[in-house]
């Protein structure tokens, strides 16, 4: 997930400057009443450790996966990793799809984070999510996922903190769209080596254990 924001023609870096919040449109004014200044994206993270604490789960995508092998991570990480579905918005719309996650620990948030020291043990190699987080990108407008975040109106912000920013964002969208539309064919080739794999381990069985396990799986049946 070319980089569009490097080469940006004047109307883009007017757009940069007054990035709006998705959801906070202005408010009609009247000639007695001035407009209202449109609200700028800033952010800057305070290190609180808040955003990865309560955390349920934090999607990937197969840029992650290949960043984290490339960097000698991909172990530490896949423990945590597993497949689920919930609702995502892509390309304007909300759909139910299957996502990569790393799952976070029931109450306790990301397993990755040392709450002690309030450090992400893989600060260097973070998924894309977590490098644009709070800010999000939809495929037509930028948005704040967690407007909760301590982080959020801290400071200033550079015109060059903004652009990194949107890059950010951009990047997580266009890897989870490139995720979505390879996972499909990805999990039908996995399920398909594991039934071989499972097919493969049964007829090795000995007779009388692969009975033991054929009467167990009918159990098992009976019951749903």
């Amino acid at each position: 997930m070319s980089d569009e924001n490097s080469n940006l023609d004047q109307g883009d870096e007017k757009k940069e400057e007054e990035t709006v919040l998705a959801d906070e449109e202005e408010k009609p004014s009247t000639q007695a009443e001035e407009k209202p200044p449109k609200k700028k994206y800033v952010f800057n993270c305070t290190k609180c450790g808040q955003c990865c604490e309560k955390r349920e789960f934090i999607p990937v995508s197969f840029t992650d996966i290949r960043n984290w092998t490339q960097s000698g991570i991909i172990n530490s990480v896949f423990p945590h990793l597993k497949m689920q579905t919930f609702p995502t918005q892509l390309q304007g719309e909300i759909r139910e799809v299957i996502s990569i996650v790393i799952a976070a620990k029931e109450n306790s948030g990301c397993p990755l984070f040392d709450q002690e020291n309030k450090l992400c043990n893989i600060y260097h190699s973070m998924p894309l999510e977590c490098l644009a987080f709070p800010l999000g990108y939809n495929g037509t407008q930028y948005y704040i996922k967690d407007k909760s975040v301590p982080g959020l109106g801290n400071g200033t912000m550079t015109k060059e903190q903004l652009i990194h920013d949107r890059d950010n964002a951009r990047k997580d969208f266009e890897a989870r769209v490139e995720t979505q539309t390879l996972l499909p064919f990805t999990y039908t080739l996995f399920m398909q080596n594991l039934i071989e794999q499972q097919q493969k381990i049964r007829e090795e069985m000995p007779e009388d254990k692969r009975k033991q396990l054929d009467d167990l799986l009918a159990a098992e049946e009976s019951k749903e």
